[in-house]
């Protein structure tokens, strides 16, 4: 009879278990759950702005990552390059810049498409995520700073963003720089946002 009370408490222990954890009992015959596929296919390389100087040229943080973005640009040459970033300095916006330098390093015009408005990480998001789509892309290789990326990534998600990956340029501190090297590194195989 004492066997009979344990195991009863056990299953009971074990069905609340389940119903306050909101997880289900396994059912006979269901399938596996299907892990999410990235479509890298034709990804949208969009490289982020970062502030101007005030006679308009660009800062050290933004040339690293137009050079980021480069070996990411190339390694996906059937790609669209979204360029982001407003914010004016003497006549001269981020994404204006960073255009200018990408056709210096041999991009091509055609590939290169301007987002000049954003003011902010979240404008950035709103108006480069439709740019994507619009360009028939099958997502978005975000291109930005270690101590920009885990904003931009949750922007760039809540804009509705598929976020195949992230390549970051390393500029904060070393800590810093090695999480998100490990994020960079792990992000085409996981769930960003």
């Amino acid at each position: 009879m004492r066997r009979h009370w344990r195991t009863g408490a056990g299953a009971m222990a074990i069905g609340a278990a389940l119903a306050i954890g909101g997880v289900a009992p396994p059912v006979a015959g269901a399938a596996p759950p299907v892990p999410a596929v990235k479509d890298f296919s034709k990804p949208a390389i969009v490289i982020l702005g970062y502030g101007l100087n005030p006679d308009g040229t660009m800062r050290t943080i933004l040339r690293r990552r137009v050079l980021t973005g480069l070996a990411v640009v190339q390694s996906f040459p059937q790609s669209p390059v979204i360029v982001t970033g407003g914010n004016p300095q003497s006549g001269n916006t981020e994404a204006g810049q960073m255009r200018k330098m990408l056709l210096l390093l041999g991009i091509p015009d055609d590939r290169i498409i301007v987002e000049d408005r954003a003011n902010s990480t979240v404008q950035n998001a709103q108006f480069s995520v439709p740019l994507a789509k619009q360009a028939g892309t099958s997502g978005i290789i975000l291109v930005t700073s270690t101590t920009h990326q885990g904003r931009a990534d949750g922007d760039f998600a809540d804009a509705g963003g598929n976020l195949l990956a992230t390549v970051s340029y390393p500029d904060g501190k070393a800590g810093v720089n090695i999480a998100q090297f490990a994020r960079d590194a792990i992000s085409p195989f996981v769930a960003l946002g």
